[in-house]
């Protein structure tokens, strides 16, 4: 919407112009403002407990004059300061308890400053005190330091702490007065951050607080971890620190799990399935070795300390792991065989032998597979599942025994002489026709 300019503006330059004329023909005297002077200020007005403060006075005259300060709880701390003049000035450090006021600021609230000169108020200024701090937290994984939302069993996780006061925005260090920074673990349970200094290769410039958590291979801390915290120092300053982002989620590990099925009647690694195969499933199953593992985690799947299970199962077209059957949908498929996979004893190798009478044939696009599927007895388990495809191999004929082959001579023995006789009978018949 437009509105109608205004003649107001119009009349108002013209009047400050008049007004300029007349001031430059010495009609009307010039205006002078002279800036107002503060007596007493105090240089930092926002600071957190055990800092300080500097009180400066600019004298308004040659006098001795008193520097009073009153803590939030009323106490007064003061001093005396002579100038010699006007506009002199002196700085004093509230904060320190060896000089000038000979307190600290140890309350929380306003401190309020008076500058006196017989028992009278000259001018006032004041300070405010916090205990507040502030929490920046982030968490990476162990070896690479590199940013996470959650880790598995055998990872290294590291929550880091940057714990800073409110007033000016400094962190808390090593070198601070009682500095101490204590987080919770995934149980609960309270441990103590260690300071670390800055390191670039870690992402940081600046140093920080850091925690640890290292879930082996069995650890029951398994879900989700929002880390609670609580930091202060010798002062009085803290802060209770509640993570409430995305939850950093402990897992279960994988098992790495390598297959090779070998032949039962060559030893030699079986490149296909057909009519009469009989083979050997090996399976080589540990826990994954990461950039920097938990100690004691990396160790092969055992029928014992870790309570190793292990199925095999052959058949073809794909393998749904969720419904644990082939096929599905519209995908054709099914199983041929279930192996049992027994523990050899030697670094996590598991055995089991099958054999298949007939195999169903498949088509362009599948194939035969053998998949292994493995678990421990943590609680949640630990779990692996590997697969591995096999074509089409031509059916080798039966074995067959010395006796049978025996039979099978004196078959075809007797087979021969009947087609010789009746050969002989034909032979003669013709004979005898007549010409």
């Amino acid at each position: 919407m437009c509105h109608k300019a205004s003649m107001f503006p119009k009349i108002a330059v013209l009047s400050l112009g008049m007004l300029f004329l007349l001031t430059c023909i010495g009609g009307i005297p010039s205006i002078r403002v002279a800036a107002q002077t503060q007596s007493v200020i105090a240089s930092q007005g926002y600071i957190n407990l055990g800092m300080n403060s500097t009180i400066v006075t600019t004298a308004p005259s040659a006098g001795t004059y008193t520097v009073v300060v009153q803590k939030p709880d009323g106490t007064k701390l003061s001093i005396n300061e002579t100038f010699a003049s006007a506009g002199e000035s002196q700085n004093a450090t509230f904060g320190n308890a060896s000089s000038s006021f000979g307190g600290i600021v140890d309350q929380v609230g306003t401190y309020n400053v008076f500058l006196e000169q017989a028992n009278q108020v000259v001018d006032t200024t004041s300070f405010y005190a916090t205990n507040e701090l502030k929490v920046f937290m982030d968490m990476v994984n162990g070896g690479t330091c590199i940013y996470v939302n959650g880790v598995d069993r055998g990872y290294k996780i590291f929550p880091r702490f940057y714990v800073s006061y409110a007033s000016t925005g400094a962190l808390i260090t090593n070198r601070t007065k009682g500095a101490y920074v204590m987080y919770t673990l995934p149980n609960g349970t309270l441990a103590n951050a260690s300071w670390h200094k800055p390191n670039t290769v870690s992402q940081s410039a600046v140093g920080f607080y850091i925690g640890k958590y290292q879930p082996n291979w069995n650890d029951t801390n398994v879900g989700p971890w929002n880390p609670n915290a609580t930091a202060g120092d010798a002062y009085g300053n803290i802060v209770h620190y509640h993570y409430i982002g995305v939850p950093f989620v402990i897992s279960p590990a994988s098992l790495s799990t390598n297959i090779t099925v070998v032949s039962s009647k060559t030893n030699q690694t079986l490149g296909g399935l057909g009519n009469g195969t009989a083979a050997t499933i090996f399976a080589v199953i540990a826990y994954p070795k990461n950039a920097e593992s938990v100690p004691g985690f990396v160790a092969p799947l055992d029928s014992t300390m870790r309570g190793g299970k292990v199925t095999a199962l052959v058949g073809w077209g794909y393998y749904n792991a969720t419904s644990g059957a082939f096929g599905g949908g519209k995908t054709s498929g099914g199983q041929i065989a279930q192996v049992s996979m027994s523990y050899t004893g030697k670094s996590g190798v598991w055995e089991g032998n099958f054999t298949v009478s007939s195999v169903p044939a498949i088509k362009n696009g599948t194939s035969y597979e053998v998949v292994v599927n493995s678990q421990d007895k943590a609680a949640p388990q630990n779990t692996g599942s590997a697969s591995l495809s096999l074509g089409s191999a031509v059916a080798s004929p039966p074995t067959t025994s010395s006796g049978t082959s025996e039979s099978n001579i004196s078959l075809w023995a007797y087979a021969g002489t009947t087609i010789a006789l009746i050969v002989g009978v034909i032979v003669g018949i013709l004979a005898r026709r007549p010409k």
